[in-house]
């Protein structure tokens, strides 16, 4: 497994591309949400909400085709588990990379995969995959909700699952299906900065996010997740606590009421 790694309102968010000549192709990123360091209690706060309780779908921040309508009809469930480590000054997020022999080789990605005719739902798909994949006993993830849906070109309708884990942890990298586990802090992908465009297709326009942090890049329907994630945090830290309704005290004269 590789080691640890410890680092210490409403937007619209995506890119912006010029294409005002026919050789001229630039794409720069807008996606700008302000820098959060999550803690438990945002996390909570954003799953009890509205929008935490009922999220919309999340949308493709790389500018490509959009994934056809009969793609989506058909589209194979599956689930992905966000585990969020409870370190002793931060959380950590655990990401995977994805061994040389399989599809997508050498791609960090969070643990998960298509849900099995078993599975209870996308929660228990998620907690398996997570088990099968890095040895993740399901017994430590303490799950807080789930992010809408995101459907893949691939024609994968994933659900996203955010879960809270307390170490120790005895992780383990299955064979040929998982290279590395690596731990990266939380705050990192709470940060616009480390999002940028990586790859650009100016035949095709089209132009890809990518997250980068300390070597590792996270890329594909992974990184628009991460992004839909962050997003939706921005927006519960931009509101205003609820009000509380007040009421006067009342006042007793010395002789009683």
């Amino acid at each position: 497994m590789a080691a640890r790694n410890v680092a210490a309102g409403s937007y619209a968010g995506g890119l912006d591309t010029r294409n005002d000549h026919p050789n001229a192709f630039e794409t720069t990123s807008n996606f700008e949400p302000p820098a959060l360091r999550p803690d438990l209690a945002l996390l909570e706060a954003h799953f009890a909400s509205p929008q935490g309780r009922s999220p919309a779908s999340i949308r493709n921040y790389h500018r490509e085709q959009p994934v056809p309508e009969r793609v989506r009809k058909n589209a194979t469930p599956a689930a992905v588990l966000i585990p969020l480590v409870e370190r002793d000054d931060a959380l950590n997020v655990l990401v995977t990379r994805r061994h040389h022999e399989i599809s997508y080789p050498g791609h960090v990605c969070y643990p998960g995969g298509r849900s099995d005719p078993g599975d209870a739902g996308p929660t228990a798909t998620a907690l398996r995959e997570a088990h099968e994949e890095i040895n993740l006993d399901p017994a430590q993830v303490r799950v807080l909700g789930r992010l809408g849906l995101y459907y893949t070109q691939s024609g994968y309708c994933v659900t996203p699952i955010v879960g809270v884990v307390r170490p120790p942890l005895s992780l383990q990298c299955a064979p040929r299906e998982v290279s590395e586990v690596h731990e990266l802090p939380f705050s990192a992908l709470t940060h616009a900065g480390n999002y940028r465009i990586w790859r650009t297709d100016p035949v095709r326009q089209e132009a890809f996010f990518a997250f980068e942090h300390e070597g590792v890049r996270i890329t594909g329907p992974t990184v628009c997740m991460t992004m839909g994630f962050y997003e939706a945090l921005a927006v519960t830290h931009a509101k205003p606590p609820p009000a509380i309704e007040r009421h006067p005290t009342p006042v007793f004269s010395a002789l009683g009421s």
